[in-house]
């Protein structure tokens, strides 16, 4: 088990501009106030969006690029280091025209049609992702 207690820092709420990349655009939220631990979460919708499956067998994503209008359902996420970077890991859900849903690990490409958002950031040392050979991953280590 790896756990770490935290603390509440500032909490961040806010939106990105029509057009923005998501994870662009939260990367720049954090830098800008120092932000290198803590959650995530957000609500909108994207004009196109990459999403990923990870498939445990052969130990690498599978994604899909949609170019449509989707709404986000629910976007969920922390805050880490990876490779001496801030790294948000997020998940997401979409729904369709149709009312169907997609959903998965949320990857660059994805543009804002409207997005709000919320940053809890945590006081105390920050997890670091390193790659772990057992499950292909980039876990948090201790």
């Amino acid at each position: 088990m790896i756990l770490r207690e935290f603390k509440a820092g500032r909490i961040y709420q806010g939106g990105l501009v029509k057009g923005k990349e998501i994870i662009d655009g939260l990367v720049e939220v954090m830098k800008r106030h120092d932000i290198s631990a803590g959650m995530i979460s957000g609500l909108g919708a994207v004009s196109e969006a990459q999403i990923g499956y990870f498939d445990g067998q052969s130990k690498s994503y599978q994604k899909m690029v949609f170019h449509e209008h989707m709404e986000i359902v629910s976007l969920k996420g922390n805050i880490s280091f990876k490779d001496n970077e801030v790294f948000p890991h997020l998940h997401v859900v979409f729904s369709r025209r149709d009312f169907s849903t997609v959903g998965g690990h949320l990857f660059a490409g994805s543009k804002v049609y409207a997005f709000e958002f919320e940053i809890v950031s945590f006081e105390g040392k920050t997890f670091t992702r390193g790659f772990d050979e057992d499950t292909g991953l980039f876990l948090w280590k201790g």
